[in-house]
């Protein structure tokens, strides 16, 4: 049950990566690999009224993570727990496994899988069979059970994130295994390990629990139609991707006392334009998740959404991004034709004028 939307989405997500701190100690990147850690969540809403109907009561959305990064598990535990606590409601159940993969191989050559084809690319493993085959052997035991899941969708799901673990694949992606079961795996690189931060790591992070807490991802009805309808023009890949990167950047500001996460969000998109050129500037391969960040932002200034409604994940309950904000609309043409229209006010980066002019 592999969904257009959610194969375009895993294409463009970009990686974001690592440091930060638990409750009073600072967790380090480690360049030895960590015992791995199942890490059980209670979650904010199990009464049956929040489940999804193709789920039994018995199947609480719960969170359960697999690290086999050197990031300490209690603080990744914390960081999930609080980018869950700001979510308005949560109804899916999350499986997430980190693990950490050497250098690219030379000359590059990207994985086979069925999902995400060719999306990853090979790299040193660093982890042991056996270690491997306890996160399949976790991920086996949590699909039990699932109604919404068959043998087949099992056999292909686990073939897949064997492939990208014997093949030290660097995964950044939210699976939408079904509805409301979604699998995130997360490769630490070698760059991420020797030269990104913590806040980079929490950024990397929450950007893909975020979408797995976006909980119309695989919406059907006339959701889905219209996103298909739509096609490279549909507003689902730059307003999911977009809305992740917002969400990530804000919390990992907060995190760290910042306040400028707007600016932050405009300049990053900005030096994203420039790296692509004006000519590629609305293709969906150039990075949605930094150019959407930046069209929500506009959204939010011309008061057609609420930054409450991407900050507790409420704009991705019911599918706003095709049922309520048609791509032919004069308004998000005008947004997509605007939000590149950004200035630095003495190191702030801001809207021009002409942006915010309806």
């Amino acid at each position: 049950m592999i969904r257009c939307i959610a194969l375009l989405t895993t294409m463009l997500l970009l990686t974001v990566s690592c440091s930060g701190a638990s409750d009073t100690e600072t967790a380090q990147v480690a360049t030895d690999v960590a015992t791995p850690t199942e890490v059980p969540f209670t979650p904010t809403f199990t009464s049956a009224s929040t489940l999804n109907s193709s789920l039994t009561p018995t199947l609480v959305p719960n969170i359960e993570i697999i690290n086999y990064s050197g990031f300490s598990k209690q603080a990744i535990k914390k960081w999930v727990a609080l980018a869950e606590s700001k979510m308005k409601s949560r109804e899916s159940r999350i499986f997430v496994f980190i693990y950490p993969v050497g250098k690219m191989k030379t000359p590059e050559k990207r994985i086979r899988s069925d999902y995400a084809d060719r999306v990853f690319r090979e790299h040193d493993v660093l982890i042991s069979k056996d270690e491997i085959k306890s996160i399949l052997g976790e991920i086996e035991r949590w699909f039990e059970g699932d109604p919404c899941l068959d043998s087949e969708d099992k056999r292909q799901y686990l073939s897949d994130y064997k492939t990208w673990l014997e093949q030290g694949g660097d995964t950044s992606t939210m699976h939408p295994a079904c509805e409301r079961t979604r699998i995130v795996a997360m490769a630490i690189t070698e760059n991420m390990r020797e030269h990104e931060t913590i806040k980079d790591f929490q950024t990397f992070l929450f950007h893909e629990v975020y979408h797995a807490f976006q909980q119309d991802v695989e919406m059907e009805g006339e959701c889905s139609r219209k996103r298909n309808e739509a096609g490279e023009n549909s507003n689902s890949v730059w307003m999911n991707e977009g809305g992740a990167h917002y969400f990530a950047t804000a919390l990992a500001a907060e995190l760290h006392g910042k306040t400028n996460y707007r600016s932050q969000i405009l300049e990053i998109a900005s030096l994203a334009l420039k790296r692509k050129g004006d000519s590629e500037r609305m293709g969906h391969d150039t990075e949605p998740d930094k150019w959407g960040a930046a069209a929500l932002s506009l959204m939010i200034e011309l008061n057609m959404i609420t930054e409450e409604s991407i900050l507790n994940g409420s704009l991705f309950h019911e599918c706003a991004r095709e049922l309520e904000f048609d791509h032919t609309s004069a308004e998000i043409q005008q947004v997509k034709n605007s939000w590149y229209l950004i200035e630095n006010n003495s190191g702030i980066f801001q809207f021009k004028e002409e942006a915010l002019t309806k």
